[in-house]
């Protein structure tokens, strides 16, 4: 191991190497341009191809980050910084809508959180790995239910 940590000094410097390799854009510019201008439930829809793209392309890497931070203090800040970037998106997102548009009772730190529930990463790998759903069904199943969810029902 001596390469290794002559290369990266330590586990936290060979994690944050290949969190920096790996693709965690997954596109946000994409998610910004279908967020414009959208009904409520076409933003949530992008919002969960966005989630779909992200861990598709570096959810082994999010799960090594968030298993290194466990006893990594940089990597934990790195983790939360990141999950917490996600919620203040959703929060400007959710808080943009009309009034009545969450269901009743419903606050827009509890969308967020049932959000955060449904689509994360042991979701995503649970389905697509041990249950053997496709990418693109976890995605329409996200959509529909965080309309279900969220959304005020007419």
């Amino acid at each position: 191991m001596p390469t290794v940590y002559a290369a990266y000094g330590d586990k936290a410097g060979l994690v944050r190497a290949v969190a920096e390799a790996a693709d965690l854009d997954a596109d946000a510019l994409t998610m910004v341009a279908e967020l414009e201008d959208a009904e409520p439930a076409r933003q949530l829809a992008a919002m969960a191809a966005y989630d779909r793209r992200l861990f598709e392309r570096a959810g082994d890497v999010i799960a090594l980050v968030r298993e290194a931070a466990r006893t990594e203090p940089e990597l934990a800040s790195a983790y939360l910084d990141g999950r917490r970037r996600g919620d203040e998106t959703r929060v400007r997102v959710f808080s943009s809508w009309p009034a009545h548009t969450l269901r009743d009772g419903l606050t827009v730190e509890e969308a967020v959180d049932v959000y955060a529930a449904l689509c994360n990463i042991d979701v995503y790998t649970t389905l697509t790995v041990e249950r053997g759903w496709r990418p693109d069904r976890v995605e329409r199943w996200w959509g529909e239910a965080l309309a279900r969810e969220l959304l005020h029902r007419v």
